[in-house]
């Protein structure tokens, strides 16, 4: 640490002595002392993910990230594991609410009695095609009103096979309802695709998406610095996660 380096550090924590508190202290809250606290990103959203009731100093901060005891606390895993938690429960949710809209739901929900409408149509076709012979043998015999009643009715039927086809193919409105909506893979909203832009500029621009912007771009600079995190866990957290205390 160079002279000018140790100096400021010594008036910064000069300020903090003042107050008594040092960011060792366990009331003092370490996600913040790495970058921010979580609990802070969602406040009043969905997502929210309850109050910190530990100290937030931006001052203690400073001085943290110009201390000798920067990287070596544990702080830094603590924080990363917690925020690829964070990262990895928005992507299970994002899964969940993607499969949920996509997925074929129960067959009895989405087109109910389609068996029993597919056995009538048979049913109908069947009649249509012994009405045929009799058509024609009507005719062969000079009975042309007969026939052509015959053929009346056929032409009826023939409808009503058409129409029973589309319901069997129909689905339930509430599916086709649901399908219109899409998941967002920043924050895991559902949106209405092709919405108002205004609507869209406002949930991007929104906390609950603005705060999961931050947790990625944070997990993608660790990450770019050689940062590496093992099923949750970033790749010192075991052996140093006993030195990191939230209070």
């Amino acid at each position: 640490m160079t002279d000018t380096a140790r100096q400021l550090l010594q008036e910064l924590m000069g300020e903090l002595q003042g107050s008594g508190k040092k960011y060792t202290d366990p009331d003092v809250c370490k996600d913040h002392l790495v970058d921010f606290c979580p609990h802070q990103l969602f406040t009043n959203t969905k997502v929210d993910l309850g109050p910190c009731d530990l100290i937030h100093d931006d001052k203690l901060r400073e001085a943290y990230q110009k201390s000798e005891d920067k990287g070596r606390l544990g702080y830094e895993d603590a924080f990363y594991d917690r925020v690829q938690r964070l990262s990895n429960d928005l992507q299970r949710k994002v899964r969940r609410a993607t499969d949920r809209i996509t997925a074929e739901a129960d067959e009895q929900l989405v087109n109910p009695h389609r068996e029993e409408k597919e056995e009538k149509a048979i049913i109908l076709d069947e009649r249509i095609k012994l009405l045929i012979p009799q058509i024609q043998k009507l005719g062969d015999s000079g009975k042309v009103d007969e026939a052509y009643g015959v053929f009346e009715q056929m032409e009826q039927m023939k409808g009503d096979l058409d129409a029973l086809k589309e319901r069997i193919d129909s689905i339930n409105p509430m599916f086709k309802n649901e399908k219109r909506l899409g998941v967002c893979e920043v924050c895991g909203a559902l949106l209405v695709p092709n919405d108002a832009s205004k609507r869209l500029d406002a949930h991007n621009e929104g906390k609950q998406h603005q705060g999961y912007i931050r947790i990625q771009r944070a997990l993608e600079e660790f990450k770019r610095k050689g940062g590496v995190i093992y099923e949750g866990r970033s790749s010192n957290a075991r052996s140093r996660e006993r030195h990191y205390s939230r209070g």
